[in-house]
């Protein structure tokens, strides 16, 4: 009977040119870009859906201070304006209802809601 002394050297040999092979692709052929922007850095129709998703979030669960919080990180010089603009013109393009009464809802928390107290050094 034959034996075959052959060692596995090409289980060796393959996995390492596999693994150079999947740094290659991932690290200089096709590398991941990871895309990280802050509200107030977004483009109006993403501000739109930020403001739009806030609404949701806070007709789902009334938190106040959470959507308050989050409002503010878009920076808008008056966002209870921004809101009702921007349900207004939900409705004019033919939007869901729904979806402009909990953008004026939002905006009415902010009427309604004390001015955040400034603190001076």
């Amino acid at each position: 009977m034959e034996t075959n002394n052959q060692s596995h050297l090409y289980l060796i040999t393959g996995l390492i040119l596999g693994a150079a092979l999947g740094l290659l692709i991932s690290l200089v052929i096709a590398p991941v870009v990871h895309q990280v922007a802050l509200p107030q850095e977004l483009s109006p129709q993403a501000k739109a859906e930020y403001r739009l998703d806030i609404a949701r979030a806070y007709q789902a669960a009334p938190n106040p201070e959470r959507a308050l919080s989050r409002l503010a990180l878009l920076n808008d010089p008056d966002p209870s304006a921004a809101l009702i603009a921007q349900a207004q013109e939900l409705l004019a393009s033919g939007g869901s209802e729904d979806a402009a009464r909990a953008l004026v809802s939002l905006a009415g928390l902010l009427q309604s809601a004390p001015p955040n107290p400034t603190i001076l050094p």
